[in-house]
């Protein structure tokens, strides 16, 4: 009488399936769980992606180089004059580069002289803060102005294959008369981006490598958690910084002052054409063109790009969130590798 009593049968069923899920879930090990289940990760967790994608960077911009180097100069299609003003251009180029890293070298130690003394003055983390953050300011700094030096040396080097390939070999008709050539817009368009290319993953090559390899670094240091190890990889950032803001500058101010001097005295005095190879400041100005929009560009970039992720790194609390920064960095890499192989025009 009164209400139903539950079936027995199906009450031990319901315990049984119960009783086997609490076993499964105690019987499977933390090592299997996914990578962004866990909280508790370690550096190497946090920082190899990151890691392996700046090698993958590295080894993909000696590959683009190498097949950059192997396509025709103007000597090849019959233009030796185009690889004589690429010469000036290049050796322009170094002259401005060596007198204005010798100078920043200067600055930069000086600059880390300070960090220095300012954080060794009262001990934040550990006794060796001022020495950790001199040591990630001046790696930064010294990334930061390669990115920019070995992206201008291709360029230049760019710059006299991507004209030989737009041009190519000098068409004649029967009376001997150049009528044309050989390149096209496609041939052009697939060299000037290698070159460009090997600028870009350089920057990010260098900049995964240096900012992930300085993370486990610091963060291996007795006395240095995560959180603690982003603050002090902040230097980093800023040495990085300090050589991208003067590089962007100068170049620009070279460039610029070439530009004019080549427009009020070959047009105006000397009565020259614009972009006149007699013209002395046509070779100053795409000497200026070359160390500001690359060099300083390459510093730039390399700044924003290793900012970015210290920035969301330290914003975060938890190692899922300091991990994303570096995960989606390395997928980066992939994704633009893709995306390098399939560029062309049907022009």
């Amino acid at each position: 009488r009164g209400r139903p009593q539950p079936k027995p049968r199906l009450r031990a069923h319901r315990l049984v399936r119960a009783s086997g899920r609490a076993a499964a879930g105690a019987a499977q090990p933390a090592g299997t769980m996914a990578p962004f289940a866990r909280n508790d990760k370690t550096i190497l967790e946090i920082a190899l992606p990151a890691l392996v994608g700046g090698v993958l960077a590295l080894v993909f911009t000696a590959y683009t180089y190498a097949t950059l180097k192997r396509e025709p100069t103007g000597k090849d299609v019959g233009r030796p004059l185009v690889d004589k003003y690429g010469a000036m251009i290049k050796d322009g180029a170094m002259a401005f580069l060596k007198e204005e890293y010798k100078w920043l070298s200067v600055f930069v130690v000086l600059l880390g002289g300070i960090l220095c003394a300012l954080f060794s003055v009262e001990d934040q983390h550990t006794k060796l803060d001022g020495v950790l953050t001199t040591f990630a300011f001046f790696l930064g700094a010294i990334l930061s102005a390669s990115a920019g030096w070995l992206g201008m040396m291709v360029a230049t080097d760019g710059n006299t294959r991507t004209t030989a390939a737009c041009a190519g070999k000098e068409v004649k008709d029967s009376q001997g008369k150049v009528t044309g050539g050989t390149g096209s817009l496609n041939d052009g368009l697939r060299v000037a981006f290698k070159a460009g290319s090997v600028m870009g993953f350089v920057v990010v090559g260098l900049g995964l490598v240096g900012c992930a390899g300085c993370f486990c670094i610091l963060a291996m240091h007795q006395g240095l958690g995560k959180t603690e190890s982003l603050q002090i990889l902040a230097g980093f950032g800023f040495g990085a910084s300090s050589i991208a803001l003067f590089a962007r500058v100068a170049g620009g101010i070279y460039t610029k002052a070439a530009d004019v001097g080549a427009d009020l005295v070959g047009k105006v005095e000397a009565g020259i054409d614009e972009d006149d190879p007699h013209n002395p400041a046509v070779i100053a100005d795409n000497v200026g063109d070359n160390v500001g929009d690359v060099a300083g560009m390459g510093a730039d970039l390399f700044e924003s790009y290793v900012g970015s992720i210290i920035a969301a790194a330290t914003l975060a609390k938890r190692d899922n969130e300091i991990a994303l920064p570096f995960w989606l960095s390395a997928c980066g890499v992939v994704a633009a590798m893709i995306g390098t192989m399939a560029v062309f025009t049907n022009e």
